[in-house]
Order: C-alpha cells, then structure tokens, then sequence
C-alpha cells in the first residue's frame, strides 16, 4: 500500500458523527444484536437508541467479492442510487461536494428529501476508505416533499485480500413529524436491503471494471488516493 495524499483539510463533523466513526472495537458494547451472520458474505445488522431521540441508529457489516473501486462507482452514480439504497427516489449531484436525495415514504410517511454534503477521508494504515454524510441547509423546499429533521450515516469500505472488500454502513434518519415509530421500522431494513443491493450492483459487470475517476466525479476527496494491487482494474 503506498502512501495516501490529499488528506489536509481539517473535517468538522456533528456529535453524532463523532460518535459513528469510533473504532468498530469500541463501538460494539453500544450496538444490540439484530441479526448475526456466520459466512463473510451475510449481513450482520445491529441497533442502538440515541440521546434525545426516539429513532434508533443501525447498522450493517458485511464482506462482498469485488474490489473497493466497483463499490464506490455505484455509489457515485447518482443514476443508480434507487437500484442499492433502502427507499432512494432519486439522486441529484450538486456542487461542492452535496447532493440532493429523495426518499419514498412508507405509508403513513410522505415522501422526503435531503441536501446531503459527504466528506471522505482514508486510513492510511489500513486503507479503509470512510464516506461520512450530514444533512446540511441550502436546498430550497420542493412541493410534495417534507425535509428530513436529521441525517447522519457512514460507509466503511476496507479493502481485503483477493479483490474483497469489507463494508460497514451506519446510519441515523429521523424523518422528522409524529412518525418516529414508522421510522424505526423502515431503518431497521435499511442495513439489511442497502447492503444486499449494493453488494449485488458491485458485483455486476457493470463495476467490475470501475476507474477512480467514476468515483471522484461524486467524492472528489478520492483524488490522490491508492488501493492494493488486488483492488485495481486489470
């Protein structure tokens, strides 16, 4: 693994995220068990109660047959977020950084949307390549639409020997109105569904050749980066 560049400026996250991008050692007396898996490849999924809150975060780990470069084109194609994450309507890339998502509701919850800035950051140990998002202002309200109260969540992707890669998905949402319980229900799947359709998307043909210029179209932190040779395009 050669060195990582471009890692200078300073990253101001929320309390929250803070509290997200602890170790993974010392963030398990935290989370519950939801469901465990016993084969690299199944979802493990976990929850635990927030201050202030009646939403819960979860979270999901699980390991995929494909390089760390295929995971990150799907997730910088905007085009393909409704195929992988849990409930996305749609994706909107917008300057610096941010996005615009829209999330399908679930009955009785109208439907949501968000202006979402990601920061990413690598380890340079490890490689683990961090996507950390927040919901931030700056998005105008669009009719039909009610704006999230809060988004915090986070992807971790280590890349493995033999092209694997190791992928850890936390997340927070509070849709914000009297649908808290609602809430819990739909992000109790959202680990489970989001990390089963992207290990799905990664895996197709379509990303298995996939460049680092596809991902730093979304994530342009990536510039500058280097994976082990397992995880580059032949």
């Amino acid at each position: 693994m050669s060195k990582v560049t471009g890692w200078t400026r300073p990253v101001r996250v929320s309390a929250l995220a803070v509290s997200l991008m602890l170790s993974a050692g010392s963030m398990a007396a935290d989370w519950e068990t939801v469901n465990e898996g016993e084969a690299r490849t199944d979802i493990s999924t976990y929850e635990k109660a927030m201050a202030d809150s009646p939403v819960k975060a979860f979270r999901g780990v699980t390991e995929v047959q494909a390089p760390v470069l295929s995971v990150l084109a799907v997730m910088a194609d905007a085009s393909a977020c409704p195929q992988w994450l849990y409930q996305c309507q749609s994706l909107v890339l917008r300057d610096n950084g941010q996005a615009y998502i829209r999330f399908k509701g679930i009955w009785p919850a109208k439907d949501r949307d968000a202006l979402i800035k990601t920061q990413a950051t690598q380890n340079k140990e490890t490689g683990a390549i961090t996507l950390a998002s927040q919901a931030v202002d700056g998005e105008p309200e669009h009719e039909g639409y009610v704006r999230v109260a809060a988004l915090e969540d986070q992807f971790v992707l280590t890349p493995l020997d033999n092209g694997w890669t190791r992928i850890e998905f936390e997340t927070f949402i509070d849709p914000g109105g009297n649908v808290s319980s609602v809430a819990n229900v739909i992000s109790h799947k959202a680990p489970q569904e989001t990390l089963q359709g992207l290990r799905e998307m990664a895996s197709s043909d379509s990303y298995q050749k996939a460049t680092l210029e596809q991902a730093v179209k979304r994530y342009p932190g990536l510039k500058g980066m280097d994976l082990p040779q397992s995880h580059q395009p032949e």
